[in-house]
């Protein structure tokens, strides 16, 4: 017999005996990730990830003084900024930019702009220093008379021009009429020289107006704003009104924060009504259109009340001794500025019954109240992170409406877990929340639906893995160690480890930095009749594509032939993860169920589980206990070998 043959028959005989056994022996695989039940934890550890942080503001902030003159024929103002710039960078500085935004802004007649028109030292006799405006980028450029070092000041002035646009729908507008509709309004915001930020990133952050996404990142500084405007104008401002000086045709009013804010606002009109109410020493007013009271009057000013008490008892402190909500025209629902917030006169348009418009009315004000502190009080780069602070806005809002109306959903027109399963499906395209603007924009994702509806069912996951009070607890340290601050995801993230004592690497950098949401199946699900054990395999298929692998626990159900439940149990699925649970009833199928804690990518809404048929497998076979029959078959073999081995030498 030649050796081809004796090889041949060799393999022929090994692969029957593979066939013989591989469908009827239950081989049990260690699982990928071990299956522990815990009380939110799983202990993966990850690869550590190096994130740098910004250079911190000290205690030392710039220090500004803006005066302007309002002219209501032009819907312009004339003003001067004073320059108090203190380095909290350790690096010195020549020259400093300031963002011209108004420019960017929508219009319909007459675009914004800012018209610089001297930049000047504050010595007598003062001396004009150099400057640079590039339109293009909407800045200006400072030239500084001596190099400004960390911790170092530079005092200079600028003197300005801006006009606001008019007609049209931006966070700056000229807008409405003064007719019998009485609803002009006169809304300035980014509308002086507005200084830019120097982080470890980006060096200067000089990204210009968008009028997607929020395009703004700004230090914390003090603030005395004057404002000139003519007899009869109904003015709202950041800060409280320290004094009203009337002149002949004019008032002049000044406004002071008395402590450090991002930026200032105001808006003036005619026609405001107003209604104010002081509670725990601050001054809250609402200012809205005659024709908008059906749903602002009372309504407005007691949401506000509201969202001001809670979130000053959750988060901490709010320490400003005003807070102005404002009606505007806007095609965004709600714009938050320091201690003063613009809701969208569409609201009272839309076609809805009035108690729906004032359930949204009460939510965008809900939501502007908590930018307080995810914004202003704590600041974040809008630009590269701007799912922070709309994401965790957002949440603070549906947590009010667990405590006011005990139903996190209450606001969710569109329920937060039926829009994100479905994402993937309706769209084709990737969720990263930890991205930039521009990432966003380049790649034509959805800004409203990763800030939005995303980014706070995330937060909503965390506080639930954790636990709310832990949660909680933790965005009170997040506050309370990053006010008058910029913070980074890494910063939210270190305060929560302090109140779990544990890495949550495992937890925070799934859910914001993989691309795709978790897609389950049960890949395997056997059953041992011999041992009476049932082996479970649920596989992430969208694993290889992302960077990290998600845990979380899913309610599991095992179901005996007669349908009765006999296992039903929350359980860690750790990425694809292998269970082996020992049963006494003989078992029909495996079911996973996804509750509204359950973060995944479905194909549709109605899908609420998935479930898979239990194949069953044998420890015994014709009688013979197995591990016998293996030895006496694999000798066999060998002997079987050995024959043909002898035979081909003969």
């Amino acid at each position: 017999m030649s050796k081809i043959k004796i090889k041949n028959r060799i393999f022929l005989i090994i692969f029957l005996f593979y066939l013989c056994f591989s469908g009827a022996v239950f081989i049990k695989h260690p699982s990928t990730n071990s299956h522990e039940f815990k009380e939110f934890s799983n202990n993966i550890e990850w690869e550590s990830k190096k994130i740098p942080k910004f250079s911190l503001n000290s205690e030392d902030f710039s220090r500004y003084s803006l005066i302007v003159i309002f002219d209501e024929i032009t819907s312009s103002i004339t003003g001067k900024l004073s320059v108090n710039y203190y380095n909290n960078d350790n690096i010195n500085f020549t020259r400093i930019p300031f963002h011209l935004f108004l420019s960017g802004m929508q219009y319909e007649s007459r675009m914004g702009t800012i018209e610089i028109l001297n930049v000047n030292s504050v010595d007598f006799p003062k001396t004009s220093l150099s400057y640079e405006v590039n339109e293009v980028a909407q800045l200006l450029w400072v030239d500084l008379e001596t190099r400004l070092e960390p911790d170092q000041r530079a005092f200079f002035e600028i003197e300005f021009n801006s006009i606001i646009p008019d007609g049209g729908y931006d966070r700056a507008n000229s807008h409405g009429s003064d007719g019998d509709e009485q609803s002009r309004i006169y809304k300035f915001t980014s509308f002086y020289p507005m200084p830019g930020v120097y982080d470890k990133y980006d060096g200067w952050n000089i990204d210009p107006y968008l009028d997607s996404c929020d395009p703004f990142y700004h230090d914390m500084a003090y603030y005395n704003l004057f404002i000139e405007a003519p007899n009869g104008m109904i003015i709202a401002a950041t800060g409280e009104l320290i004094e009203e000086t009337k002149k002949s045709i004019t008032t002049v009013y000044h406004f002071d924060a008395k402590l450090p804010v991002r930026e200032v606002t105001f808006a003036t009109s005619r026609y405001y009504e107003i209604q104010s109410t002081i509670v725990n020493g601050i001054n809250i007013s609402a200012y809205y259109l005659p024709k908008s009271s059906n749903i602002w009057e009372i309504h407005s000013l007691n949401s506000a009340i509201n969202a001001l008490n809670l979130f000053n008892e959750t988060f901490g402190p709010y320490p400003y001794s005003t807070f102005n909500i404002v009606e505007g025209y806007s095609p965004y629902l709600g714009m938050e500025y320091p201690a003063q917030v613009y809701i969208s006169e569409v609201i009272d348009n839309y076609n809805y019954q009035i108690y729906m418009k004032k359930q949204l009315l009460e939510k965008v004000i809900v939501h502007e109240v908590a930018h307080q502190w995810w914004y202003n009080l704590v600041g974040f780069d809008q630009i590269d992170w701007g799912f922070l602070d709309e994401g965790l806005a957002s949440w603070s809002t549906d947590y009010y409406a667990r405590i006011i109306y005990n139903d996190w959903e209450y606001f969710q027109w569109t329920k937060y877990y039926d829009r994100v399963r479905t994402y993937f499906a309706e769209e084709q395209v990737p969720s990263k929340l930890n991205q930039s603007t521009y990432a966003i924009i380049e790649n034509n994702f959805n800004y409203a639906f990763i800030s939005y509806y995303k980014s706070p069912l995330v937060f909503e996951k965390i506080s639930r893995t954790l636990g709310q009070e832990t949660f909680l607890l933790g965005l009170k340290t997040f506050f309370e160690q990053n006010q008058f601050k910029i913070a980074l995801l890494s910063d939210l993230q270190k305060a929560l480890e302090e109140n779990v004592n544990e890495s949550l690497d495992w937890l925070i950098f799934p859910w914001f930095d993989n691309d795709y949401l978790p897609k389950y199946i049960i890949s395997k699900c056997d059953f041992s009749g011999n041992s009476y054990n049932l082996t479970v395999t649920i596989e992430d298929q969208n694993e290889p594509l992302n960077e990290y692998i998600y845990s979380q626990q899913i309610t599991l159900k095992i179901y005996d032939s007669d349908g009765i439940v006999v296992f039903n149990e929350l359980v860690w699925v750790n990425g694809t993860t292998t269970f082996s649970i020992p049963v006494i009833n003989k078992p029909k199928k495996v079911r996973l169920e996804y509750r509204n804690d359950v973060i995944v990518q479905l194909t549709s809404t109605s899908i609420t589980y998935i479930e898979k048929s239990i194949e069953e497998g044998f420890d015994v076979i014709f009688g013979y206990d197995l591990n016998i029959l293996l030895f006496v078959c694999l000798l066999s073999l060998i002997y079987l070998i050995f024959k043909m081995s002898n035979k081909q030498k003969i």
